[in-house]
């Protein structure tokens, strides 16, 4: 049987199915939905991969391991930083430092994590007659700064208050976020928070007392020309503890505008620019170990998260690769990268990592639950206590630090039974009158601020009046030394104790609450027999 050569595909079908036994006419029948449905699901599976949320960290962190760019960004000029002093390789400026500071500001973020389902709402102690005043903060929306990047799908969690990114009922920005800390908002945040005008005349003669002891390249060190210097120079740590309260305080390497002027964008931006250039371009180091890493990480982080510059997004992102890299197995961070890690360490690469889910940055779920397995084990569940290492010998400092990663990892709230007790244990018996450690005063300061009612009031008086009648004057006015017996600013000096001071000092906008809370008349009859 012969038969012309077919002129189109269909025509070779038809062709073929008409040469072969009739039972094979039925495969033939067959075959187109059977090759839609392999186009099909194969789109699915491409898509399901492209989605998938923590594709993009992990293949960062694996780019890291092998010391290859994590993170490019599609920029044609690259500028030599104009800040630079005479002693400075020139070569190693060759990077983007091209700061675009004409972007608008966007208040996007959430809460990054969960409020937790199970947690009773109201707060312990309360007045029970009392009107609801607020609700509890949302937990997010959508896979980045907020509760996606942990958890994955949103659920369980509390009504939404106002709109995606917006505001909640009482004219606050979401809890959590950066966005209290400008304008009318941070007015707001302070005076309900607890902050006075002293406060705050405290807070901008401490950012004068910091800018004036700005090396010229942009970095600070904790070994600087001042009295009660630190015993090492740590630029790292020196530049962040210097740019972390001029962040706290809303100010940008953005020009300021004539409602609300920024007398502080060119100092940000030196700052801005030092981190940039000292950043290891393959692996995201900012050096200074762990401890001054971790904190350029949060210093940078908030910078981005402050401005959505996208010129910062990279270094934002690579710093956060770095310390996803560097976690030990274990959950946890010391000095060097995968070295069994410390509670103290561990802190500040938590407050790194919840900076950049805040600012919309990636960062995995595992690195986020091996955290928390960390967490339990340097807590004694006896006492709700946390310890340096290990689960013994808990202290009042690294409970501080404990109960903080809890607030943002795991959303333990006002209600959460643990978080009670560890307060009550720990917390409120080392008082600011009793303790003097600023570290301490840094940590518990915000474990306080986000624990609320009238265990925050009784802290926050005693706490905001300390750092005010404390404050040096004179040559240094503006500044703090540090305490006799303070066990860690004896180490950072002056800078390290102003920083962090200054940072107790903005507690009320810089983070806003993690929890608006409602009245005690609505906690839960099963919760207060427990208690």
């Amino acid at each position: 049987m012969s038969t012309a050569a077919p002129k189109s595909p269909r025509q070779a079908v038809v062709v073929a199915h008409d040469m072969v036994p009739s039972e094979m006419k039925n495969l033939f029948r067959l075959a187109p939905a059977a090759l839609f449905s392999l186009v099909f699901h194969g789109v699915l599976f491409g898509l399901f991969i492209l989605l998938a949320p923590s594709a993009g960290a992990e293949k960062q962190v694996e780019q890291t391991k092998d010391e290859t760019p994590l993170v490019t960004e599609n920029n044609e000029d690259i500028k030599k930083d104009p800040f630079l002093t005479a002693d400075v390789d020139p070569a190693a400026t060759e990077f983007d430092t091209d700061i675009n500071y004409n972007v608008d500001r966007k208040a996007d973020v959430s809460v990054p994590g969960l409020v937790n389902p199970n947690e009773a709402v109201g707060i312990h102690n309360g007045d029970m007659a009392a009107a609801p005043t607020n609700l509890p903060a949302p937990g997010g929306f959508g896979s980045k700064g907020t509760g996606g990047a942990i958890d994955g799908m949103i659920t369980n969690t509390s009504n939404m208050a106002g709109v995606a990114g917006g505001y909640n009922p009482r004219g606050l920005p979401l809890a959590g976020s950066f966005f209290g800390r400008s304008g009318a908002t941070r007015e707001k945040a302070l005076r309900e928070g607890g902050g006075t005008g002293a406060s705050e005349a405290a807070v901008t003669k401490g950012l004068k007392w910091l800018v004036r002891v700005q090396n010229p390249d942009g970095s600070w060190s904790l070994d600087g020309n001042y009295p009660n210097k630190g015993n090492q120079a740590n630029p790292t740590a020196g530049t962040a503890f210097g740019l972390l309260p001029l962040l706290a305080a809303g100010k940008t390497h953005k020009p300021g505008t004539a409602k609300e002027p920024n007398p502080y964008d060119k100092p940000v931006e030196r700052a801005l620019l030092y981190l940039i250039r000292i950043q290891d371009k393959k692996n995201g180091n900012f050096g200074g170990g762990m401890y001054g890493h971790g904190l350029a990480a949060i210093a940078m982080c908030e910078a981005y998260g402050l401005s959505q510059d996208p010129m910062l997004r990279r270094s934002a992102q690579m710093g956060l690769n770095y310390i996803i890299f560097a976690q030990n197995e274990g959950g946890g961070w010391r000095y060097q990268p995968g070295e069994a890690g410390d509670l103290s360490v561990t802190g500040w690469q938590v407050m790194a990592l919840k900076s950049g889910m805040m600012a919309g940055l990636d960062v995995p779920a595992v690195t986020i639950r091996k955290a928390q397995r960390y967490l339990d084990s340097v807590c004694n569940t006896n006492n709700e206590g946390y310890a340096y290492v290990g689960a013994e010998n808990a202290t009042p400092t690294m409970t501080a630090v404990g109960l903080l990663c809890r607030q943002y990892l795991q959303s333990w709230g006002p209600q959460n039974l643990r978080m009670i007790k560890a307060i009550d244990a720990h917390i409120k018996p080392s008082q600011p009158d009793v303790t003097k450690n600023a570290y301490y005063y840094y940590y518990a300061t915000q474990v306080m601020h986000h624990f609320g009612g009238q265990a925050w009031k009784d802290w926050n008086g005693k706490m905001r009046e300390h750092l005010v009648k404390t404050q040096s004057t004179g040559a240094v006015e503006g500044s703090w030394a540090p305490m006799p017996g303070d066990p860690w600013t004896a180490t950072g000096g002056r800078l390290m104790a102003t920083s962090l001071n200054l940072l107790t000092l903005e507690v009320y906008y810089r983070y806003l609450p993690l929890y608006y809370r409602e009245s005690g008349a609505k906690m839960d009859e099963t919760v207060k027999k427990a208690i």
